[in-house]
């Protein structure tokens, strides 16, 4: 017994003699955090990551904003979420299906019709599941928002996440 707590203190004073050293090496300081979706947790996306193609770092997400009704049948609910890429191009995303009403799902449906982006073909978003079987239907379409379109849609955008001004994207993964 005696000898095991001779070793015991031995490793603690050798600890305790290395972790206040001096010529121990400062530790690096950990890069800062990214909230990858902020409050948006039921976003389909995260922040940096990759939408669309090419898969380049002018893909990444770079921005996600709430996309929230202000007309009087759904008053400051989030419908959808807007993703903004590095290049600039935004993307409409649907809500996860637990939290999106038939009411939020037609009203996003109205904010892609009027905004889709010329090269997409789809005016609503497709469904998801048909008799419950997935149908793999993107469920993120590019769009083309002017900030004078919102009133008129009815919406209003709130930020969830940016990425840090200034900090480099890491490199998109398939």
């Amino acid at each position: 017994m005696m000898i095991e707590t001779t070793a015991l203190l031995l490793a603690v004073a050798t600890t305790i003699a290395q972790t206040s050293s001096p010529s121990a090496a400062p530790a690096t300081p950990a890069p800062p955090f990214v909230d990858t979706r902020g409050p948006c947790m039921d976003s389909a996306k995260e922040v940096p990551n990759v939408l669309g193609t090419p898969l380049t770092q002018q893909s990444e997400i770079v921005r996600i904003d709430r996309v929230i009704s202000t007309n009087a049948m759904l008053p400051n609910e989030t419908i959808g979420f807007l993703y903004t890429r590095q290049d600039g191009q935004t993307w409409l995303g649907m809500r996860g299906p637990q939290y999106t009403s038939p009411a939020s799902a037609e009203a996003l449906n109205a904010v892609l019709a009027s905004t889709h982006a010329p090269g997409v073909k789809e005016t609503a978003f497709p469904a998801q599941t048909k008799m419950g079987v997935k149908t793999n239907a993107p469920n993120i379409l590019q769009v083309q928002l002017p900030q004078d379109a919102l009133g008129p849609l009815g919406i209003r955008l709130e930020p969830c996440v940016v990425w840090p001004a200034g900090r480099a994207l890491p490199e998109p993964v398939p």
